[in-house]
């Protein structure tokens, strides 16, 4: 038994159950599907790309401001420092007039019940010399 040779023509073009010839087409779809792919690959890298590069930028500004600021709290820290120094403070209290007391007073504060008094008449202390009535 011997198989029966296809024209030559023929074999180039499928068939189907019906015995039509159906035409050779080149496959589109899958090729367009790739290439549009590959394209939003493309474009999704570019992207990712500036969004990246955006990022450092901003890191960047935002190390420059703190680069700043921190120059900015080293010197008010040197301002209070300078400000703190008892020495300073002395002379400043004595430009305004402020001396030690040439002698201590001691202030005794009695107890005060429901039925008490006060004993002691309260006098106020005048501050500068010169001050009050």
């Amino acid at each position: 038994m011997t198989a029966q040779a296809l024209p030559y023509g023929d074999h180039s073009a499928p068939r189907t159950s019906d015995s039509t010839v159906l035409e050779a087409r080149p496959r589109v779809l899958p090729l367009l599907l790739f290439v549009t792919l590959a394209v939003a690959l493309f474009f999704a890298m570019i992207y990712l790309r500036i969004s990246l590069d955006q990022s450092a930028f901003e890191i960047d500004g935002l190390q420059r401001e703190i680069a700043v600021e921190q120059s900015l709290q080293l010197d008010l820290r040197y301002k209070v420092a300078a400000l703190q120094d008892p020495l300073r403070i002395a002379t400043e209290a004595e430009r305004m007039g402020l001396v030690y007391p040439a002698e201590r007073v001691a202030v005794v504060v009695e107890r005060f019940g429901s039925g008490a008094q006060v004993l002691v008449q309260e006098v106020p202390v005048r501050a500068l010399p010169g001050d009050g009535p």
